[in-house]
């Protein structure tokens, strides 16, 4: 299920490259399988399927990028497209310009959620190039237009074009052109990729120039197995001398090398897809898991209210408490009591517990228990409570007593 985002101007042979793309790594993947001798473990577990997912069709132009809206809504089909076509056998290659890194951000989301790997492909063409392309395209549907105007028989037949060269127009005559408007504000408007963004990486450059994509680096960083071409540049000296002292290392990477491009049978370079709270679905919490708090956290304040009821002064309380650190009241089905230090139960405005101002006075405790359970209804909300360190409805109580701990000022170091 690998993404290979496309990004360039308008113009600048985006879909041209997507195809060649496309057929590259069908080639690629015919030459590996081939490769295979009879026993040996294949490369891959099953072909992948590639997938040329374009931007634009008849219902979505090239003139949706005139208004927000309908910018919008093509970008909202070409996300459906690509999503639906996202397989465990399959390559997608989002064919576009796919100008704001924001909406690159947004498939690298989508590709992560779906744990697979995702590469960026920059069809590096100048401006120049691409504002010629768009008037030699521009050129062809006037000819175009008045050649459909003539009569039938003065109509110039239709002859087949050649195959594109490095350094010609590298998309079809059928694609559409941009009014010059639209493209020199498109331009304006593209922001390129960069290898700082961990969206945008792996980046791949491909130059106008250039007559092919790097497709072995492409599809090692897509799928882990590393291609190699048997087609190696003129070698120095010192490299020769290099390889010499390394024969028996070149031995070992020449039995698994073909003519072609081949495969290394070693570990797979594919990196590890490490999901993160952007892509992660939100585990589902329990519905009943606010009530069960609600409930547990006003049985610790029914209990604490009890106790002031039987010990109005804390002066008496502090006398009769068996507890040398201060008051300790014990609350039911909670393991640590609620403990009021001397210090604290003596300093209060004044003597009765519960009394106005006092320190266990009911507004208070109810401000306090509002408190904690605000702090973790979000901790709920965002759907981490079943995960790890999650707070299990039987340890409410006692994380809620610790929380009042705290504020009186008397931290109990028992842990649950």
């Amino acid at each position: 299920m690998p993404l290979v985002i496309l990004t360039g101007y308008p113009c600048s042979g985006l879909t041209y490259r997507a195809n060649q793309l496309a057929s590259l790594i069908d080639k690629a993947q015919d030459e590996l399988f081939a490769s295979v001798e009879p026993g040996s473990p294949a490369p891959l577990k099953s072909r992948y399927k590639v997938h040329v997912v374009s931007s634009h069709d008849k219902s979505h132009p090239r003139t949706v990028y005139d208004h927000a809206r309908t910018e919008k809504e093509a970008r909202g089909v070409a996300y459906a497209r690509a999503k639906r076509v996202l397989a465990r056998d399959s390559i997608v290659i989002l064919d576009g310009m796919n100008y704001i890194k924001g909406w690159r951000y947004q498939l690298w989301c989508e590709a992560k959620a779906s744990n697979t790997t995702c590469c960026v492909v920059h069809v590096g063409t100048p401006v120049d190039q691409c504002v010629a392309n768009n008037d030699a395209r521009l050129r062809r549907q006037e000819a175009k237009q008045m050649d459909t105007n003539k009569p039938e028989e003065a109509q110039t037949p239709l002859t087949k074009e050649t195959t594109p060269k490095p350094g010609e127009s590298k998309d079809d005559d059928e694609e559409e052109a941009y009014p010059p408007e639209l493209l020199n504000n498109l331009i304006f408007r593209y922001e390129e990729p960069s290898t700082h963004s961990r969206w945008d990486k792996p980046l791949f450059t491909v130059p106008w120039s250039d007559p092919e994509p790097p497709v072995a680096d492409i599809f090692q960083a897509l799928s882990g197995i590393v291609l190699a071409s048997d087609e190696t540049p003129a070698e120095s000296p010192v490299a020769k001398l290099t390889q010499s002292l390394a024969s028996s290392t070149l031995s070992d990477i020449a039995s698994t090398t073909t003519t072609g491009r081949a495969f290394n049978r070693g570990q797979s370079t594919r990196p590890k897809i490490i999901p993160h709270q952007a892509t992660v679905q939100a585990v589902a919490t329990d519905s009943g898991a606010l009530y069960a708090m609600e409930k547990r956290t006003t049985a610790v304040v029914n209990a604490i209210r009890a106790f002031t009821q039987a010990n109005p002064s804390a002066e008496i309380a502090l006398a009769q408490s068996t507890h040398q650190k201060g008051i300790a009241i014990e609350i039911p089905d909670v393991s640590i009591p609620v403990i009021i230090p001397s210090h604290v139960a003596t300093t209060g405005t004044t003597d009765e517990l519960a009394g106005a101002g006092g320190l266990l006075a009911l507004p208070k405790l109810q401000r306090m228990r509002r408190q904690w359970i605000s702090l973790n209804r979000r901790y709920i909300g965002h759907g981490h409570g079943t995960g790890q360190g999650s707070l299990a409805p039987e340890r409410v109580g006692d994380a809620f007593v610790r929380f009042l701990n705290h504020e009186f000022g008397g931290v109990e170091n028992t842990h649950v």
